[in-house]
């Protein structure tokens, strides 16, 4: 379950543990050194749909949450921002 160092990460941290989730479904190894918050995990990084499902699965392991199907549309991953603050809602939801 999630300890309270969890509890307190930033949307930044968030995105640097989501980069490490993001690493093996790269098409580009050398995206990874510019993601932003602003990144598109589509458009820019090129995740299909089944690389998409597997970084949900391994954020939900990684901060120990639960995502539910309705809360994964075009807009959670039009940025990897909006995915980041929805893992921190998502944690803070257990709290």
């Amino acid at each position: 379950m999630q300890t309270s160092g969890k509890d307190k990460l930033t949307g930044a941290e968030i995105v640097e543990r989501l980069a490490d989730i993001l690493e093996p479904w790269l098409a580009e190894p050398d995206a990874i050194a510019v993601l932003t918050e602003e990144t598109n995990l589509i458009s820019d990084l090129g995740l299909d749909s089944v690389a998409i499902l597997q970084v949900v699965l391994g954020a939900e392991k990684e901060f120990g949450i639960s995502i539910n199907d309705k809360e994964l549309d075009s807009n959670t991953f039009s940025a990897l921002g909006n995915f980041a603050r929805l893992i921190q809602e998502k944690m803070h939801e257990t709290d």
